[in-house]
């Protein structure tokens, strides 16, 4: 049994100017020990979706209207608040797009770590403020007695991370949500970020959903890969056959967007238009309005995700 099964997932937003389907019909599964990126561009319902498997979206105006996300073998969407307060940041953690909100200015790192030690497995402040130290020492972060007593302003964007990395892993969660872990790093920390990751999951067993816009990531860490677009799922592959070869539109498009370090490609590929705003989809395939291969049909009707082959789901009328 997988550890995450998510089936059709659908998150709305009840505003003013009507029903927004920020996430609409997303299913996808996690098995322990394996990572599953998920790429699209902003505004695509990337973080909905990942906020949604804590059931950390904002309610209201966000509510998940239909679909399950059975973690464990339980039903999350159903779960108690007692017991979703037991779960987040113990069986399931997540690591935030920005270390420095993350964290609290006021309480240094070692006690922001100590007191979700303290809260999930009961230890004395003692037992727990050591633990916050084996998990800086854990997470790469060099003299960790003393960065444990640092407050957030006083440590660089690359320790911040590893620091709320190291919260995250503080209670060897059996699933880690990553959504953009990343962000505004150098090459060099990022690299390292990655590198810890990986070398984590292989020692604790740790499944990871990884929520990124940057393909180059996602080729260097995950097993297997969701896009989507405009709330909806396009496309799912293993991750080595998502790159050799693509099968929906909008895929081919982000990865021919990847700049090239080939001198002879003078002109950088981008996909025509914007996402579409969530409160005014397309008729038919939500990637009509961008898609130079739609057909009548693609503006008339929504594709469903189908097998194409060699592993492959795709939600298109004329699959490459």
């Amino acid at each position: 049994m997988s550890l995450l099964e998510v089936d059709d997932l659908r998150v709305h937003l009840f505003t003013d100017r009507g029903v927004v389907k920020a996430v609409d019909g997303v299913q996808f599964s996690v098995e322990a020990g394996r990572s599953l990126g998920i790429v699209g561009e902003s505004g695509c319902g990337k973080t909905m979706t990942a906020l949604s498997l804590m059931r950390l979206i904002p309610e209201p105006p966000a509510r998940i209207v239909s679909g399950s996300i059975r973690f464990d073998g339980e039903d999350v969407v159903t779960m108690s608040p007692d017991r979703l307060r037991a779960l987040r940041g113990n069986q399931i953690a997540m690591i935030y797009q920005d270390p420095m909100t993350s964290l609290n200015p006021v309480f240094t790192v070692g006690e922001q770590i100590a007191e979700a030690v303290r809260l999930h497995r009961r230890d004395t402040r003692s037992a727990a403020w050591t633990r916050a130290v084996e998990v800086l020492h854990l997470v790469g972060i060099p003299d960790p007695d003393r960065v444990a007593r640092a407050y957030p302003h006083q440590l660089s964007g690359g320790m911040r991370q590893r620091a709320v990395i190291g919260m995250a892993l503080a209670c060897e969660p059996k699933l880690l949500i990553a959504d953009e872990p990343t962000t505004a790093l150098d090459v060099t920390i990022q690299a390292q970020i990655l590198e810890l990751l990986r070398r984590l999951q292989g020692e604790l067993g740790t499944g990871i959903v990884l929520i990124t816009h940057d393909l180059g990531v996602i080729a260097d860490l995950v097993d297997d890969v969701i896009v989507m677009y405009a709330g909806k799922l396009v496309e799912r592959a293993p991750v080595r056959q998502l790159f050799a070869a693509p099968r929906h539109p909008y895929t081919s498009g982000l990865l021919r967007s990847v700049p090239s370090l080939d001198i002879r490609e003078r002109r950088l590929a981008t996909i025509d238009g914007t996402v579409p705003p969530a409160h005014a989809m397309p008729n038919g395939c939500r990637f009509n309005p961008r898609c130079t291969l739609a057909r009548d049909i693609c503006h008339e009707q929504e594709p469903p995700l189908v097998d194409v082959g060699n592993g492959t789901m795709a939600a298109c009328w004329a699959p490459l």
